[in-house]
């Protein structure tokens, strides 16, 4: 009877340890469509272009500029659109569309 509870204790404590390992990852923000790099010239171009309204097509919709696009592993030699998944906020250093991604995932 000892040796019964004894298993028991184990493979309950085995089993809570499998519970609070496993880590549930949050859900992304938004799903979005990088639809190439900004080629305009002016105060507020430049950076790539992100679309969350699923437009495929550059310079279309309603589309902001990644301020970090560089931090991304992103280049002009991908192939766009790309389509991710992302977590962001407003970049408070521009005055214009400017958005940080602060968490990104291929879909």
């Amino acid at each position: 009877m000892k040796k019964i509870f004894q298993l028991t204790m184990i493979m309950m404590a085995l089993f809570l340890i499998a519970v609070v390992s496993c880590k549930r990852e949050a859900a992304f923000m938004n799903d979005a469509v990088i639809t190439g790099s900004d080629q305009r010239y002016c105060i507020c171009c430049g950076g790539l272009m992100i679309n969350f309204d699923g437009e495929t097509r550059p310079y279309t919709g309603d589309f902001k500029l990644i301020s970090n696009g560089a931090d991304l592993g992103i280049t002009e030699k991908d192939t766009f659109p790309i389509n991710v998944k992302v977590d962001w906020k407003n970049d408070d250093q521009h005055a214009c569309a400017h958005i940080i991604i602060t968490r990104i995932a291929r879909r």
